[in-house]
């Protein structure tokens, strides 16, 4: 049901209580005027128009519900009493001031109304982003690796802002126009029970009808939904690979791949188009059906002077004012259809839970005892095969161990294991006595520095990007940091040195300068492991030995994990560990593994020594 989602949004509401409940009783002084307007019309038009009911006509009309609701006849002798009295003029005069004041006071509500409205949906709205954000930040690497990127920006932007913006034009509808519904119908009641029936009849009649179409257009709606995170991906994608795009020439294949998302767009949207622009003329034909009814049926009680002309002409008019908040009432539930599709997406968010679950322990602040991997696999969601095999290792503290292989043997699975990105699917590693699974994950990860094959920088200054997750860095740490990766002499040579723009991801850097800024971010968080996935991949010869130095001097009395493709880069770590098909199949010093003849880490070592120039022929060839 619809409503059960809407209902999980109420609490997001609280907070703003106060000017909801506001715009609730402004809303009720709204319908309130809006009705007593028309009321005022019917003993109005009989006096002005002259056309009172002839005393002596048989009114043989009974009243069902006369136990609840008076007789008219004290309703319009009420409104002669304060408003007709004198002449004709004087009258006229009285009920167009009065006209004016109730319309100028309905406005006035709902003004007030709709204001503290728009401020209840924009504080829900922020209040809904930042939990889907802050849901989103919690989850595990395999809820993203899972998802298009595109389709969880829809989540944060579009869907929370639909979901709001239903909501509160919604409820300030589903408040008004039942007040107003009620309204109408105690007049018509007033003036004729029995024809009344036949308004109820096409209401009812009404709102089952947008019922029924509403499924359809929650279909529709989630087709569109979901569409909308399809051409956004294909645009951030394009937009973050705009290099690899140019460069193989593709960008008629990106904008072809782009209209064709939007065509499917285009024609989702056409068909809740269509369902949408049905209710309108379908509430129109019922309300005509209904008018033609009572005027049917009011002529017929005229001729057998059960009732007179002014009460059949006011009956008219009271039902075609009753019709606008049964067709706005019947729109909003299309309406609420259509957003429950944006909220099931909202909910889909929030209801996730992350793979990784955090312990409750704080993890220690040093590295005094082993690192211990104990017989450990692991195989990734949607995929047939293990990624680790029975993975038996002990990193020791102060020991920099490197891990070599071929593409895809299992290295920097390993390194995600050991930094809880993902957990064993058998087997446990423990620090500390404790399985790491027992750390709280903020404690955990503060005690690694990682820099990856992928360099990622944010859009803001190299300042900013080096001190990521030191914002306590001063200037002197920053400077020596970026000294230490050989960063801070291309900084310095820039118009704006350290507060330089880097560009979204780092694009106005080279690739090399990417590399020496996140290493700088990883030495200055100064934690107790560090881990190097190719961190040095990216750099040429010559800066490749400026920072590997760097780096050497920073490993000492320092636990390391160093993935590496060029084996010159490890030859001084403490132990290497030989990767292949998600095994560890060697380990050793560099000589102990150039001593085996026949294993994997000779032959790789001797395909890059025949290469001739070493780092350009990776392990992975």
């Amino acid at each position: 049901m619809i409503f059960n989602d809407y209902r999980r949004l109420l609490p997001y509401a609280k907070p703003f209580r106060l000017k909801f409940g506001l715009a609730i009783v402004l809303n009720i002084f709204t319908a309130f005027f809006n009705v007593i307007v028309f009321m005022a019309l019917i003993p109005a038009m009989q006096v002005i128009l002259g056309m009172e009911a002839a005393p002596n006509s048989p009114k043989t009309t009974t009243n069902p519900l006369g136990s609840i609701i008076p007789n008219k006849q004290a309703l319009l002798d009420s409104f002669k009493q304060y408003f007709l009295q004198g002449t004709r003029e004087e009258a006229l005069l009285k009920v167009c001031f009065f006209i004016f004041i109730a319309y100028a006071l309905k406005n006035l509500f709902q003004y007030f109304a709709n204001y503290f409205m728009s401020l209840v949906e924009g504080g829900m709205s922020k209040t809904l982003r930042d939990m889907v954000f802050e849901k989103l930040a919690t989850l595990s690497l395999d809820y993203y690796y899972d998802r298009r990127t595109g389709q969880l920006l829809q989540r944060v932007t579009d869907d929370v802002g639909v979901t709001n913006g239903t909501i509160t034009s919604s409820l300030a509808t589903l408040i008004r126009e039942p007040l107003q519904i009620v309204g109408f119908l105690y007049v018509l009641f007033r003036i004729n029970p029995n024809l009344t029936f036949i308004g109820i009849g096409i209401a009812i009649s009404s709102i089952l009808l947008i019922n029924f179409l509403g499924k359809t257009l929650k279909r529709y709606a989630q087709n569109v939904q979901e569409n909308i995170g399809g051409y956004l991906s294909i645009a951030q994608e394009m937009i973050t690979g705009v290099k690899v795009v140019k460069s193989f020439g593709m960008e008629n294949y990106e904008v072809n791949r782009f209209k064709e998302e939007t065509k499917k767009h285009f024609m989702f949207s056409r068909r809740l188009t269509r369902i949408r622009q049905t209710i309108s003329p379908l509430n129109e034909t019922l309300a005509i059906l209904g008018f033609i009814g009572i005027l049917w049926f009011g002529g017929h009680e005229v001729f057998a002077h059960r009732m007179d002309g002014s009460e059949v002409f006011f009956f008219l008019i009271m039902l075609v004012q009753l019709m606008q908040p049964v067709r706005s009432l019947s729109e909003v539930v299309g309406k609420l259809h259509e957003g429950s599709a944006a909220a099931d997406n909202v909910f889909s968010v929030l209801d996730a839970m992350p793979s990784v679950m955090p312990g409750i322990l704080e993890a220690p602040a040093k590295i005094n005892s082993p690192i211990m991997f104990g017989n450990v696999n692991f195989q990734y969601k949607n995929s047939n095969e293990e990624a680790l095999h029975h993975i038996t290792l002990d990193i020791q503290p102060n020991e920099v161990l490197a891990l070599v292989g071929p593409s895809g043997a299992g290295k920097t699975t390993f390194v995600d294991l050991l930094a809880r990105f993902y957990d064993p699917t058998e087997g446990r590693i423990v620090l500390g006595g404790y399985d790491i699974k027992d750390y709280d994950l903020v404690s955990l990860r503060k005690l690694f520095g990682i820099v990856t094959q992928d360099t990622i920088l944010f859009h803001d200054t190299i300042y900013n990007n080096i001190a990521y997750g030191n914002k306590n860095a001063t200037p002197d740490m920053i400077e020596e940091a970026a000294r230490a990766a050989n960063a801070h002499d291309f900084i310095t040579a820039m118009p704006k040195k350290y507060e330089t723009i880097t560009g979204d991801r780092g694009v106005r850097l080279s690739g090399g300068q990417r590399q020496r800024i996140a290493i700088a971010r990883a030495l200055l968080k100064n934690p107790p492991v560090l881990i190097f996935d190719e961190a040095t991949s990216a750099l040429d010869t010559e800066n490749e030995m400026l920072v590997q130095g760097a780096i050497d001097r920073l490993l000492q009395q320092r636990t390391a994990v160093v993935i590496a493709h060029r084996l010159s880069t490890i030859q001084k770590a403490d132990r290497i560990a030989v990767f292949d098909k998600g095994r560890i199949v060697e380990i050793g010093t560099h000589e102990e593994l150039l001593g085996i003849t026949d294993g994997v880490y000779h032959r790789l070592y001797t395909i890059q020594m025949r290469a001739g120039v070493e780092g350009l022929v990776s392990v992975e060839e």
